[in-house]
């Protein structure tokens, strides 16, 4: 099984597997899968912590995060 991060929104309420924060719609959250464990969901600040969301500038300038 191959490692995998996945950027989505919330579309009710989750909770963060790392801090156990309430998520709520429209946050964006990580569903990352690492080898051997079952998915987990990450709120974007664990996310960034953890080095699965990454902010970069795009060719117009601006500032964007995104899951790699």
């Amino acid at each position: 099984m191959k490692s995998w991060a996945a950027g989505l929104i919330v579309t009710g309420e989750l909770v963060c597997d790392s801090c156990g924060r309430l998520m709520r719609h429209p946050e964006r959250y990580g569903l990352v899968s690492e080898d051997n464990e079952p998915p987990k969901r990450l709120c974007a600040d664990c996310s960034r912590a953890a080095g699965y969301l990454k902010a970069r500038r795009d060719d117009k300038g601006h500032d964007i995060e995104s899951y790699l």
